[in-house]
């Protein structure tokens, strides 16, 4: 049987643990805790909207993680001539992907980790499809997954 680490990978199971143990908690299997409840919404924070990457800025992350431009289009599931683009200031690395390049740039590290392996093509190899991170047919799910909580 694979173990959380391996089937979810490391952040995966961490979120899957502290989900089992929040919905211990709500039906009362888990007492003695401490928890702190925080409330924020729209009407009491503002967040600063993402950044907007200029080419160069670009380049220097894709050098940072040491990819091409076709394994960082990849990264950020984009197409390469988008990257192509952005590098050569033709568009503007903009919207959620400033923010997935912001995470990229202030965390090199966990943007490998969540893409995972890489794994060196094949000539002539069909295109692998896109990795869905779910539990197999009878496999244990949350109780999230089925729908009830209680």
């Amino acid at each position: 049987m694979m173990s959380e680490d391996q089937r979810y990978g490391k952040l995966g199971a961490l979120l899957v643990r502290g989900l089992q143990e929040a919905i211990a908690y709500e039906r009362g299997e888990l007492t003695g805790l401490r928890v702190d409840t925080v409330e924020v919404t729209a009407r009491k924070a503002r967040l600063e909207g993402p950044p907007c990457y200029p080419p160069h800025l670009v380049r220097n992350i894709r050098h940072k993680l040491s990819v091409s431009q076709t394994i960082f289009a990849q990264m950020m599931g984009v197409s390469a001539s988008t990257v192509r683009a952005w590098e050569q200031g033709k568009r503007e690395a903009e919207g959620p992907v400033g923010r997935l390049l912001q995470i990229a740039e202030t965390y090199p590290d966990v943007l490998m980790e969540v893409c995972g392996e890489m794994i060196p093509a094949t000539p002539g190899a069909a295109r692998t499809p896109r990795a869905v991170r779910a539990p197999a047919a009878g496999e244990e799910r949350l109780a999230a997954d089925s729908g009830s909580l209680d």
